[in-house]
């Protein structure tokens, strides 16, 4: 059931003219009550209210739409259900009559920045921004498009914006932090995304995007920090979308680490080898379900650098370093799989240990 609209009624001698430019503030002068007009509908929108406004006489009408709010509502549940096409449609129908409210000018902008809809959004937050310049979701949103439109310079110059007007928010902090370490990383990105994740410490998108710009640093404290970082988010949401990224990155920090050591690893080779002894003499499918047991520790991330870091596997009773386990992993592969790929580029030294293994034979 639609409530009923709401109204009130200003005399004009009463409302604060100076808030209209200079020229719109005589009441004798031409256009003097379409100015007062457009403000007030302005103003209105800038909050997010839904009116109509009428001049009469001396007095000012403010009919409030009990309708349109109730339709704004609606949408909004739409939107945070993922039903995007009702709620992207109430907002195009609201937006043609209410084209200066703020709240659909960032919704809908919002909605066509995800669908990729770009010149759209950013033409919308675009306004959402002008209609009120202190509206911080609006300019955050406006950075993430104008950054999905790869226009770099305005999505650090919106965000920058939105910082300035909520310097402690964590979805603020993240987002100009995580738009400055996509353009350049640098202290000012690294800085921004600690206190992000000071604010929400399991928040998921801040603490990625703290991993990705410390691993970008590549340096061995950074990528030691961004390993703790991508673990946690594994921990957090385990089978996210996240968590799987977090794992790849995982793998890429352990290859990068393992080969910054030098060009051949003996260990990895000693380990094939070792391994490629142990597979001598079992079957195919004992050797398969070898490759299974390993590969699936390997999913919740291995630390393939840190020797004292132990795992046990059943299927070859026993304890085994991070980069032992990588290893007979990938011999496992090549003997029931040739040339699959294991996910830890160790060809090289899988190379060496087999020709060991044939002068040994």
């Amino acid at each position: 059931m639609t409530s009923k609209n709401l109204s009130a009624v200003i005399k004009i001698s009463e409302y604060d003219l100076t808030q209209l430019p200079l020229e719109n503030q005589d009441v004798n002068a031409p256009g003097f009550k379409l100015a007062l007009k457009n403000h007030i509908e302005a103003d209105c929108g800038s909050e997010g209210r839904f009116a109509t406004i009428a001049i009469n006489n001396e007095v000012i009408n403010i009919e409030y739409d009990a309708y349109s709010t109730e339709q704004s509502e609606l949408a909004l549940a739409y939107l945070q259900q993922g039903n995007y096409p009702k709620g992207k449609a109430i907002f195009e129908s609201l937006l043609a009559n209410y084209p200066l409210n703020s709240i659909v000018l960032f919704n809908l902008g919002m909605v066509y920045s995800d669908e990729g809809n770009l010149s759209n959004a950013i033409d919308l937050l675009s306004k959402a921004t002008q209609v009120n310049p202190k509206y911080t979701y609006a300019w955050v949103a406006l950075a993430v498009a104008y950054a999905r439109n790869k226009n770099h310079e305005l999505a650090v110059k919106s965000a920058t914006t939105a910082l300035a007007l909520a310097p402690e928010d964590s979805y603020v902090l993240r987002t100009a932090g995580a738009l400055m370490a996509q353009t350049s990383p640098n202290n000012e990105a690294l800085l921004l995304l600690e206190k992000a994740v000071k604010a929400a410490p399991d928040d998921l998108i801040a603490l990625f995007a703290l991993a990705e710009a410390l691993k970008a640093g590549n340096t061995e404290q950074n990528n030691q920090r961004a390993s703790g970082l991508y673990k946690k988010v594994i921990e957090l949401a385990p089978g996210s979308a996240k968590a799987e990224r977090a794992k790849e990155q995982l793998r890429t920090l352990a290859y990068t680490t393992f080969r910054n050591v030098g060009k051949l690893r003996m260990d990895a080779v000693m380990y094939c080898l070792e391994a490629l002894k142990t597979f001598a003499d079992m079957p195919t499918k004992a050797i398969a379900g070898v490759a299974m047991e390993t590969a699936t520790l390997g999913q919740s991330g291995l630390d393939v650098n840190n020797p004292d870091k132990k795992y046990e596997l059943r299927t070859i009773p026993g304890t085994y370093s991070g980069l032992n386990v990588v290893c007979i992993l990938h011999t496992a592969l090549q003997q029931v799989a040739p040339g699959k790929d294991s996910g830890f580029d160790i060809q090289a030294e899988y190379g060496r240990a087999l020709a060991l293994f044939g002068e040994e034979a």
